[in-house]
């Protein structure tokens, strides 16, 4: 198994010193041998926001662009997105900024997708929450065409294009891995038919045994085999540090193969942020 970390580029962390903090915890992380980074993703909050832990009053950097800040400040971790938010993206401004942060990274670029939940920001792009699912499907089916062949075209419900360049592709060959998150039957199904690999998400490892057992035999059921997917999972409320390094046993026997941590779920304090990560590193044997 190997590991990573979300990056502080949200909420308090953000709000002073915002440059610093994102560079020094991804070279932290390079240092301490951690294999990725990576950013989550909003653009927009409603003023009002019950049920999720977070103040629409505090900044949230652009997640692509910090990656592509990131690429020239990094030499070895891989540049993660988990996950981008797809449906209210256009397809084609989404495949250039990413394959742009694969070239300037040398071909690090790991994507990780997802449909989207926040209402309130479906309806401040005007796109309706109800095409979320299918607007994902083609834009990942697109971002696939735009990087592999040398003239695309699409013809879909949401979007039409038909014969264009869109220069450059990545670097990755034959493309950078598209990873889907997500727990519902939607998610899953979408990871089956369309993903190189899941996002999985939960207190610990009793929240994920149910859905990845179904993932499976979706996966079965849509011709591929189960064992090309690639098993990312982020521990969400777990109540400590000490509990999440507890479950990593089990984590692997589920077949879990990249366990990637939100530092900031157990401290306020970017200094102890560090701290945290750096224990880490070392209560599981990396560099």
């Amino acid at each position: 198994m190997d590991y990573g970390i979300v990056l502080p580029h949200f909420g308090s962390f953000a709000r002073e010193d915002a440059t610093q903090r994102v560079i020094g915890a991804a070279e932290a992380a390079e240092s301490l041998g951690f294999s990725t980074v990576w950013v989550v993703d909003h653009v927009v909050f409603p003023e009002k926001l019950e049920g999720y832990a977070f103040n629409p009053l505090d900044p949230f950097l652009e997640p692509i662009t910090v990656l592509g800040a990131l690429a020239l400040k990094t030499t070895r971790v891989k540049l993660g997105t988990a996950v981008l938010v797809l449906p209210y993206r256009h397809p084609l401004y989404t495949a250039k900024a990413l394959a742009t942060v694969d070239v300037l990274s040398g071909g690090r670029l790991v994507v990780g997708v997802g449909a989207g939940w926040l209402e309130g920001e479906f309806n401040a792009f005007g796109v309706p929450i109800a095409e979320r699912g299918s607007r994902t499907n083609e834009t990942i089916d697109i971002l696939k065409a735009l990087w592999t062949e040398e003239t695309p075209s699409y013809n879909g419900k949401h979007f039409q294009f038909g014969n264009i360049k869109a220069l450059p592709q990545p670097i990755q060959k034959p493309r950078p891995p598209i990873l889907v998150g997500g727990m519902t039957k939607g998610a899953l199904q979408r990871v089956a038919r369309r993903g190189d690999g899941w996002i999985a998400m939960g207190k610990g490892p009793d929240d994920i045994k149910a859905p990845l057992d179904t993932l499976r035999e979706l996966t079965v059921k849509a011709g591929r085999s189960p064992a090309s997917l690639q098993i990312n999972m982020l521990p969400l409320a777990t109540p400590s540090l000490d509990q999440v390094i507890k479950d990593i046993p089990r984590y692997q026997e589920l077949g879990v193969q990249h366990l990637y941590l939100s530092f900031r779920a157990w401290t306020a304090d970017f200094a102890q942020l560090m701290e945290l990560m750096a224990r880490f590193a070392h209560e599981v044997g990396m560099k």
